[in-house]
């Protein structure tokens, strides 16, 4: 396992980097504390998983994220870190392809649990920042044009399922699964599984699954 951290708080930073050697024993860490040092540290170091703080010297958001996954492939995971994000840049972020968001008050057990769920393709966004009724506060517009079948497939989505996966959900070709999610694409009004992903959690969509740390977070990592 190999993991890039980017934070430009050195106790964090450190913190994170035992917290994930906790997490994964074998793992291969290495650390940045700008954008520049990132993108210098790609240039020659493979990762498995990014994990970036959306704060810190040259990120630029969603932009960031663009340039990151540029970098080192849409199969790579990036995770975003930040202890001030808005749910609006959150969905920024998403909307550009990172797989999830982590506060910075999230309590190690619950980390280690957040980066396990992201490593293995999952995607993670906290409680505060997706609706746990997304039936209730979902826009108008999704509600008018979404089947269930399609609300299904979009929670399959924010998830972090494969199309694969999905296919075994609902017991179907994947290309099948593909049909499907282009024309969700065109009801939604957007262009790829990370724009749709973004779109549903500004909607209050959350993931089909109860698994996975999805609690109120307290404390500090730890």
């Amino acid at each position: 396992m190999r993991v890039v951290i980017a934070d430009d708080h050195p106790l964090y930073l450190e913190a994170v980097g035992i917290q994930v050697t906790r997490t994964f024993p074998d793992a291969e860490v290495r650390t940045a504390t700008t954008m520049d040092g990132v993108m210098d540290l790609l240039a020659k170091f493979t990762p498995d998983m990014v994990m970036l703080d959306y704060s810190m010297p040259g990120m630029c958001g969603g932009k960031g994220v663009r340039r990151v996954i540029a970098a080192v492939g849409e199969d790579v995971p990036v995770l975003m870190m930040s202890g001030v994000a808005s749910r609006n840049d959150v969905v920024d972020c998403i909307a550009a392809g990172a797989k999830g968001y982590i506060p910075k008050t999230l309590q190690g057990p619950l980390f280690s649990a957040a980066i396990s769920l992201v490593a293995g393709g999952a995607t993670y966004i906290p409680t505060e920042f997706v609706s746990s009724e997304p039936q209730a506060q979902i826009s108008a517009r999704l509600s008018e044009e979404l089947t269930p079948r399609d609300l299904t497939m979009l929670r399959f989505l924010v998830g972090g399922d494969s199309n694969k996966e999905i296919a075994r959900h609902f017991a179907m070709p994947e290309v099948t699964v593909k049909y499907h999610l282009s024309r969700l694409y065109r009801k939604m009004g957007v262009n790829n599984r990370a724009q749709a992903v973004a779109a549903a959690v500004k909607a209050g969509v959350s993931s089909t699954s109860e698994a996975g740390p999805r609690d109120s977070h307290s404390g500090s990592l730890s």
